[in-house]
């Protein structure tokens, strides 16, 4: 049955009177906000078949006050029904805003105590501290940070709590949380943390939980793919609030557990995930009922995103907070340095916020090609004023330009491998074959020697083995002096970089 019919029939089935003993909760979720405190726009095109397409509003979206009044409203209606609700958030609530540049998620901790979030667990993003940063966002949380895969690798200890019982009238639910594998290769994880698989990892848990617990939710930063994988491998549990990923489940996903229609139970893990930077809110209402033999299970859901617009007032007492952090770097984040003549976004293969970033570096450091990993530029530009946030939003890290010098062949290796976002290259891959690639207009020659630049992060895994140097320079400021220069940029949709599969064809 598709998603979107199921969805339908779940949601008039959750309206209908429940049988008696049953036991409601609605669990409000975010994930991969990304120091996206304030409010944001999208650019007004986007690639078609996006996520982004599937918003309504694209413009003047999310901020978290906005967000926590729609919380706080939808508690209070579910409070009048005698219906418990929690917040929660699934990972990566730093690393990509000036927020986050400036205080390092302790912006963020503090306004989603603030907001009355109950709920969270880490993501690889929160690794991107140092440890003691780590530690001090968990301290300063007063919500429930729980992760059961990340230890201590002193003490064999737990990071964080990993799990948590909690009583829906009579019904026992646990929680637990699960972090990426990924985060090991963090600065705060190789300082001495161990993150075992998440896999395992639930595995052990739900053993251990499964006497003490009628109903099991993982709150899961591992991405939807491992949590598809985690829903096949542990079935006992019964909900994954997802991130990592950064996809949007509108109405969730549901991995059955076997093609049986049961009596009062799903029958299977449902998996939800509200995209990105709390452009909307996710909601998911469970209803648990015992089944013949005395034990609970989930009988009913329903599953959607809310739009967080200009239409919800912000809650003062979180606007508060923000202000606190945002007044003091405000004047200097606020200041335009240039212009965007039009949108820069993805649309397909074609990405013009990486050719800015890539034709940026290599016209200033003088290099013949420029590469960029993909996921390394984080946010697309909207049309109009380029403000010192914008920058720090569109590249958050603090990697620096690195200059090496490479033969066509280790170049033709590096696409074949990493198929990354270019500048003075064009190259076309079919099937994962390299079918052409030039340089000037000149095809790629294997003994040529290339003069070419990239960033710090890119580097430690494609260039290994090529002559390179550290230009010591941040890439943000390298971009900054460009578009400072300019004065006015325009996006490139060139096809420059085109990546197919031959499958896309096949009917």
């Amino acid at each position: 049955m598709p998603n979107r019919l199921l969805g339908c029939l779940l949601a008039i089935l959750l309206l209908i009177a429940g049988p008696a003993g049953a036991e409601t909760l609605t669990i409000l979720h975010t994930n991969d906000t990304h120091g996206h405190l304030l409010p944001f726009s999208y650019p007004g095109i986007v690639a078609a078949g996006s996520a982004v397409e599937g918003l309504s509003d694209r413009s003047d979206i999310g901020g978290i006050a906005r967000r926590a009044t729609l919380a706080k409203q939808i508690r209070e209606e579910m409070a009048e029904k005698g219906a418990a609700t929690w917040l929660i958030d699934a990972g990566d609530v730093c690393d990509g805003t000036p927020f986050s540049t400036e205080y390092h998620g302790e912006a963020d901790v503090a306004a989603m105590s603030a907001a009355g979030y109950d709920f969270a667990t880490l993501g690889n993003h929160e690794f991107n501290n140092t440890l003691a940063q780590v530690r001090k966002l968990i301290a300063m949380a007063s919500f429930r940070i729980l992760c059961a895969n990340a230890v201590d690798r002193a003490t064999r200890e737990p990071l964080v709590r990993p799990h948590s019982i909690e009583r829906i009238g009579e019904a026992r639910v646990a929680l637990f949380g699960l972090l990426t594998g990924e985060a090991g290769s963090y600065p705060a994880a190789k300082e001495g943390v161990d993150v075992e698989d998440p896999i395992q990892a639930a595995r052990r848990v739900v053993s251990e939980l499964e006497d003490e617990a009628d109903i099991l939710i993982c709150v899961s930063h591992c991405g939807n793919e491992v949590d598809e994988d985690l829903a096949r491998a542990v079935p006992e549990i019964d909900l994954i609030v997802g991130g990592h990923s950064h996809s949007r489940l509108p109405s969730g996903e549901m991995v059955w557990r076997s093609e049986d229609l049961l009596e009062n139970d799903v029958n299977g893990t449902i998996i939800v995930q509200a995209h990105q930077w709390g452009g909307e809110l996710g909601r998911v209402d469970l209803r648990f009922a015992r089944r013949p033999d005395g034990t609970w299970a989930v009988d009913r859901y329903r599953a959607r995103l809310i739009p967080i617009t200009d239409a919800i007032a912000p809650d003062p007492g979180v606007a508060e907070i923000v202000d606190r952090y945002w007044s003091p770097i405000a004047s200097r984040y606020g200041e335009v340095v240039a212009r965007a003549g039009g949108d820069f976004s993805s649309r397909g293969d074609d990405r013009a916020e990486y050719h800015l970033v890539a034709d940026a570096i290599r016209e200033e450091m003088g290099a013949q090609i420029e590469l960029e990993n993909l996921g390394g530029v984080r946010s697309p530009l909207v049309e109009g004023p380029i403000t010192m946030a914008d920058i720090v939003t569109l590249d958050p890290f603090e990697n620096t330009v690195i200059t090496f010098r490479a033969t066509g062949s280790e170049i033709r290796e590096i696409l074949l491998r990493h198929k990354p976002a270019v500048s003075g290259i064009r190259y076309r891959m079919l099937d994962g074959q390299l079918a052409e690639a030039s340089v000037d207009g000149e095809p790629l020659r294997d003994d040529r020697v290339y003069d070419g630049a990239t960033n710090s992060y890119f580097a430690g895994f494609a260039l290994k083995g090529i002559e390179k140097k550290d230009s010591g320079r941040l890439r943000r400021e390298i971009l900054t002096e460009y578009l400072r220069r300019k004065g006015t940029v325009y996006p490139a949709y060139d096809g420059r970089r085109v990546v197919l599969d031959a499958r896309r064809f096949e009917e």
